[in-house]
């Protein structure tokens, strides 16, 4: 006390260097009076002035703060420390542009000061400056290499710029100068990512989250590297670590849901990107996503006005436009669906899934109409790299500059659907090299009007007649007329063109009912009652891999439409007991007679990948339902009631891979 009062009565210099005691002693009100006296005893002395701006910047008012270090750099511009103080404050308050301004001074002053230019660096890149950060980072790392702060701004400035590989070579030597930063790896692993070394990012993003447990960053990189790379089941419960660390993230909510979408949780999916957009309401991704995951619920207002919404904030954004073409497409909308299309595909029209330690680098052809092979369970995310090409916006440069590839995966599986991409898949086929699995012009033959001219002649197989009628026909002649006149009569299987899984598929038995069939192409089928003598329905699926059958289910229900998912097989014990039969002897369940014809499909349709969905007629005959590429085989849960399905399952995804691995090792 008696050297305070001492201090009080001695002079401004005696007051700030009791200041500067009483601040290291903890007691800052203190400090901040004597700072106080002095600045107001000498309102010119930048040092007083810039103690007191110090004082109140921690006591949390930053205007006065501010305005204390503007009036020292006015009195004293080359005062280095108080104009790095205001760039700081600045920062903090994520004033980038200002903030960038003020550490461009201080370098002005000091070129090689790195903190000056670690905080130029970060401030440049977030107010949108890439080249400007990366630039900074660069002196940064020049004038202090042993720094790992500057490293990392240099790292994060590159990536940020699109330079990828100094990006990694900046974010090693961060983790080499300090090896327990959770940080430096977690960047470095997003880098990896982007460098496509799959491997590399999930071994760095692992590393970082064993390192720093605590370290929200780290867990978010190892969700977001695991997502990408195809491990959803790990990047879940990693994202939700990182979230409880960090529950405003807005890019951990929307990886979350990503990841949640892929395990089909979409309960929880729908959740995650609602609060990714309640936390970042500008997220144009957030709102894509959920447009997304609402158009594939069948919810087309909210998958609309997500869609829209997302072009409002991006107009950029290809997955809206994708998702806008399909709705504008399913609405009558031709024209606004080209137009969406065009700009949802025709710059985004490549897309590779890296996996973390591919077994091979598939190229999938694939076009943006329906009618595509499920590939998703075929070519696991985790194990395949995945290059999907939209085959009909295909550039010129792009037929012999595609990223490297082993095989070539044909998943155009509608011929109704594929004039648009015929003649790219032709040219590409001109230049391609390696193997390549359904080619074109063997799907074509799959088409439903040509079913009875291939399969004709099949032993114990009944073709039902089938036509293709045009809108116009039906419109002028209607449609049992029509149907009349292309030698179908009833009762009539109606679907649109392209139609797949039952959609638009109605049953007309009178010409009262035809009135309710809808404008536009379609197929025409003659309907066949194949009801069992139990009177149910039976509807049998069989999977051609390279020519071979393998049984995948039977479908068995109350209606002559039979799906799986509502066909009530899962829920009936003696139902799931006659699948399992089929599953293992399917020739004993279906008799030889219509177990011969299958083969005989399979073996016309001569596809690498393909299937069959048939009946069987009181007579043991088999009634052709569709024979196509277009065939979904997926596994079901394994604690669920049609986990007997699974060994089944695995079994044709088994054989599908070992005759990619075969045939590119042949």
């Amino acid at each position: 006390m008696a050297r305070q009062a001492q201090a009080e009565t001695a002079g401004p210099e005696a007051w700030l260097e009791e200041g500067l005691a009483l601040h290291a002693a903890g007691d800052r009100p203190g400090a901040e009076a004597l700072f106080l006296r002095a600045a107001e005893t000498r309102p010119d002395d930048p040092t007083g002035l810039y103690l007191l701006a110090l004082s109140r910047f921690e006591a949390g008012d930053s205007d006065s703060s501010e305005r204390l270090l503007e009036r020292v750099t006015e009195l004293r511009p080359q005062h280095l420390q108080a104009r790095l103080t205001l760039a700081n404050l600045r920062q903090w308050r994520g004033e980038n542009a200002a903030a960038a301004a003020a550490y461009g001074q201080a370098v002005a002053l000091d070129p090689a000061r790195p903190d000056a230019l670690i905080g130029l660096c970060q401030t440049l890149m977030a107010a949108g400056d890439a080249e400007g950060a990366a630039a900074a980072g660069q002196a940064a790392a020049a004038a202090a290499p042993g720094d790992p702060a500057a490293q990392l701004a240099l790292a994060a400035a590159l990536l940020g710029a699109g330079r990828i590989e100094g990006a990694v070579a900046a974010y090693r030597a961060s983790v080499a100068l300090k090896p327990g930063d959770a940080a430096a790896r977690a960047g470095l692993a997003l880098a990896l990512l982007q460098a496509g070394d799959g491997g590399g990012a999930l071994k760095a993003a692992a590393q970082a989250a064993e390192r720093d447990p605590a370290s929200a960053e780290a867990w978010f990189a190892l969700g977001l590297v695991c997502r990408s790379v195809g491990r959803p089941a790990i990047a879940a419960p990693a994202l939700r670590r990182s979230l409880a660390l960090d529950p405003t993230r807005a890019g951990a909510h929307l990886s979350l849901g990503a990841a949640l979408v892929e395990l089909d949780d979409f309960p929880g999916a729908e959740f995650a990107l609602r609060r990714a957009v309640e936390l970042d309401p500008a997220c144009a991704e957030a709102h894509a996503n959920l447009s997304s995951l609402y158009l594939r619920g069948e919810r087309f207002s909210q998958a609309r006005a997500h869609a829209e919404r997302a072009l409002v904030l991006d107009p950029r954004m290809w997955v809206a436009h994708r998702n806008l073409a399909g709705l504008c497409a399913r609405e009558g909308q031709a024209e606004a669906a080209r137009r969406h299309r065009d700009l949802g595909y025709g710059v985004a029209n490549l897309q590779v899934l890296s996996a973390a330690q591919p077994v091979q680098r598939v190229l999938v052809l694939t076009t943006t109409e329906s009618g595509n092979v499920p590939e998703r369970h075929l070519l696991p995310a985790d194990r395949y790299t995945r290059i999907n090409w939209f085959v009909e916006y295909a550039r010129a440069e792009q037929f012999e500059a595609l990223p490297p590839y082993d095989v070539v995966f044909n998943a155009i599986g509608d011929p109704d659907l594929s004039a648009p991409t015929a003649r790219n898949v032709a040219r590409f086929l001109e230049v391609c090299r390696r193997p390549f699995f359904n080619r074109p012009d063997r799907i074509e033959r799959t088409a439903r009007r040509l079913a009875g001219a291939l399969f004709a002649g099949v032993p114990g197989l009944v073709v039902p007649k089938v036509a293709k009628i045009d809108a116009q026909t039906l419109a002028d002649r209607g449609l049992m007329a029509a149907a009349d006149e292309a030698g179908v009569t009833p009762p009539l299987l109606v679907r649109p063109i392209g139609s797949h899984g039952g959609q638009g598929l109605i049953l007309v038995s009178e010409a009262a009912e035809a009135a309710a069939v809808p404008a536009g192409d379609c197929y025409v089928t003659a309907f066949h009652d194949y009801r069992s003598p139990d009177g149910l329905w039976r509807k049998h699926r069989v999977i051609f891999v390279d020519r071979r059958p393998y049984p995948y289910h039977l479908a068995i229900g109350k209606d002559w439409m039979v799906h799986y998912e509502t066909s009530g097989t899962g829920t009936d014990p003696a139902r799931i007991a006659e699948e399992r039969r089929f599953l293992e002897d399917a020739e004993q369940a279906v008799g030889a007679s219509a177990m011969a014809a299958v083969r005989e499909i399979g073996a016309r349709m001569d596809l690498d990948f393909c299937g069959v969905d048939f009946g069987v007629l009181a007579d043991g005959r088999a009634l052709l339902f569709e024979a196509n590429a277009t065939m979904l085989v997926h596994p079901e849960s394994p604690d669920g009631p049609l986990a007997h399905k699974n060994p089944f399952v695995e079994r044709i995804l088994g054989a599908f891979q070992a005759m990619l691995a075969a045939r590119t090792a042949g």
